[in-house]
């Protein structure tokens, strides 16, 4: 006769059922979120990366093209050229620029007594050496170069394909070449070529300081395929410049390597694998002076390295809570049901109202029946009570939990502290702080080249409806600023998206500007909000000029102006909203426009963080404990 198994076996046997499912499926969601969240984030660093990477290369080209550029300039501006009087410029510019290889000056051949004369002095570096010779030899032909073709046919710079110069520099380069011109009898006369080569040991050694996890590793193609930089050092030693395709085979390989060459930028995984059958991934953008284009390959399985062990070590606490876990319930299980039989016959009185009466203690072969004829009068009361106490409990909960992610959620979504971290000319600071726990008012900055958009709005009304109208504005302004349009467009865009199905009528009041971060020009639009001020150093603070328009979202086919000025060096914005001017102290007193100009009248010297956390403390020192009614929001910006 088989054994009846009891009460105690049953709960443990489905409690640990139980958490054993619940436990494999959040180690297996973990793992897959986290899977994907690091593949996300891995392809946002890498493009982040490769642009980076593509700037610094840009700036080197930049200074290469500079030096044949500001030579032929000279040359053209003088009425006798002496290369003795250049060469010192040309030593000095090669010995403090590592990246250029060597410089020359080729003359267009001349006729003299019947002979015709050529002249290319050449100064190129070996260590911390600079050497000189003169181009113009049989074994040579410096007219023939496609450099010196090329700049004379286009009449303007000109990058050449990367070249083993033999008879040259004898290295592997890429000329950038300028032709000069002499004015005859009032005629322009093509009169020779200034060039700097490219070291591309240079290049490389720059290119191979950019790491993406252990196995990333960058190249750089030219426009026409030609390798200009490979990742192996040995690549520098051939003497022989390759092609790209002659060297791949895939077709999905040489379709995306045709993008790069045709100036295209992104991130795609790779069709060919590495020796260990591992996949790849590339990340390829264009560097804009010469059209070439860099590559940045790294493997798939680094991203999951520290997941895999994280994992791992989840899957060890698990099972060893697993273990504790089973242990406890069992001996918990068994210590239960000793005394279930023995609650039996108490329980009737219990359902009846007598919670004080003494509890026997024996045993019993039925605990399931017994337990169940037990508690049967009381367990409607008690699961009502008990599932009414857990929804409110739980629901209050909830709605605490959402609010506080929410109000996270909405303070992430104001720029970051290092937005304009590269900028030399501006500077910012802003502040949000909100009279509930989420509110409508925001500001928001973008960077577009040497173009600064910022906007900060109010949104009408207060609490979640706020804060939704006030995320959908901001992703549409940070849309429309990835368009380059004007404030006054911007504007007119937004309001037009934002009217459409606007069954709740809200709106949103908002100054749109865009700064040139270079000359301080500013274009702004001002969408029915409070006019910024302008702090001007011994100036008494005044307001930006001009209204442009109706609030956002108030009517589809709105139309928008525009207003323009100038800041000048040490100049401030201030930007704010009317939660400022409208906060309210226990005598129901306003702070007002008027001490919030003369704040910041006594404050026009210091820095914008300095200016908005004295202005808060005045309002938080003004209200004096007062509850905040309405959303308190600054941003200010200076031109240094």
């Amino acid at each position: 006769m088989l054994r009846k198994r009891g009460l105690a076996f049953r709960l443990g046997f489905y409690l640990l059922t139980v958490g054993f499912l619940v436990l494999f499926a959040i180690l297996y969601y973990n793992y897959r979120v986290s899977r994907d969240l690091a593949l996300r984030d891995a392809k946002s660093d890498v493009m982040k990366l490769t642009e980076l990477t593509v700037a610094r290369i840009e700036n080197v080209l930049n200074n290469v093209e500079n030096i044949p550029s500001n030579l032929a300039s000279v040359i053209e501006s003088k009425d006798t050229i002496h290369f003795k009087g250049t060469r010192a410029i040309v030593e000095e510019v090669l010995r403090n620029n590592p990246m250029i290889y060597g410089a020359s000056i080729a003359f267009a051949p001349e006729l003299e007594r019947g002979d015709t004369l050529f002249y290319a002095p050449y100064l190129y570096t070996r260590g911390d050496s600079v050497f000189y010779k003169d181009l113009a030899n049989d074994n040579y032909r410096y007219t023939s170069q496609a450099w010196y073709k090329e700049a004379r046919e286009m009449g303007r710079g000109v990058w050449s394909e990367p070249y083993f110069d033999k008879g040259g520099g004898d290295a592997l380069m890429a000329t950038y070449a300028v032709p000069f011109f002499r004015t005859y009898h009032g005629e322009k006369i093509f009169s020779g070529v200034v060039t700097a080569d490219l070291s591309l040991r240079g290049l490389q050694d720059l290119i191979n300081s950019v790491r993406f996890f252990d196995s990333g590793r960058g190249f750089m193609i030219s426009s026409a395929g030609n390798i200009v930089t490979w990742p192996e050092i040995n690549y520098l030693d051939d003497k022989v410049v390759h092609n790209i395709f002659e060297e791949v085979q895939s077709p999905e390989t040489r379709a995306l390597l045709k993008k790069m060459t045709m100036g295209e930028s992104g991130i795609a995984p790779l069709d060919v694998a590495d020796p260990q059958n591992r996949k790849q991934w590339i990340s390829y953008a264009n560097v804009p002076s010469n059209n070439w284009s860099l590559g940045i390959i790294f493997k798939e399985n680094e991203l999951y390295e520290n997941i895999h062990s994280t994992s791992i070590k989840l899957i060890a606490i698990g099972i060893s809570g697993f273990i504790i876990l089973g242990f406890l319930i069992l001996l918990i299980s068994k210590r239960f049901v000793r005394p279930i039989e023995k609650l039996a016959s108490a329980s009737r009185k219990i359902g009846e109202g007598q919670f004080d009466v003494p509890i026997p203690s024996f045993r019993s072969n039925d605990e399931v029946a017994e337990l169940g004829r037990a508690f049967r009068k009381m367990q409607t009361q008690l699961r009502e009570y008990i599932r009414n106490l857990k929804e409110t409990t739980a629901q209050k909960e909830r709605i605490e939990s959402e609010l506080e992610i929410a109000s996270e959620i909405q303070q992430q979504m104001l720029p970051e502290a290092d937005l304009l971290v590269d900028s030399k000319n501006v500077g910012y600071y802003g502040i949000l702080k909100p009279a509930r726990r989420i509110g409508g008012d925001l500001y928001d900055m973008a960077v577009q080249g040497d173009q600064l958009y910022f906007a900060i709005g109010d949104v009408s009304g207060k609490g979640i409806p706020a804060a939704l109208f006030m995320a959908k504005t901001l992703t549409l302004f940070r849309a429309k600023v990835t368009k380059r349009l004007s404030p006054e467009q911007i504007a007119y865009e937004i309001n037009r998206d934002l009217a459409l199905h606007n069954r709740q009528s809200m709106f949103v009041t908002c100054f749109i500007g865009q700064l040139n971060m270079i000359t301080g020009n500013l274009n702004y639009c001002n969408a029915g909000h409070n006019r910024p001020y302008i702090l001007s150093e011994g100036k008494v603070p005044r307001k930006v000029p001009g209204s442009h328009g109706i609030p956002l979202g108030s009517l589809t086919e709105a139309e928008y102006a525009f207003g323009k000025i100038s800041l000048k060096s040490g100049d401030r914005i201030f930007m704010y909203t009317d939660g400022i001017t409208e906060a309210e102290n226990i005598s129901r007193d306003l702070y007002g426009e008027d001490r919030m100009a003369g704040l910041l009248a006594d404050n026009s010297k210091e820095s914008p963080e300095d200016i908005s956390l004295r202005m808060l403390n005045d309002i938080e020192s003004f209200c004096s404990g007062a509850e905040q009614t309405d959303d308190i929001t600054m941003l200010i910006l200076s031109l240094k």
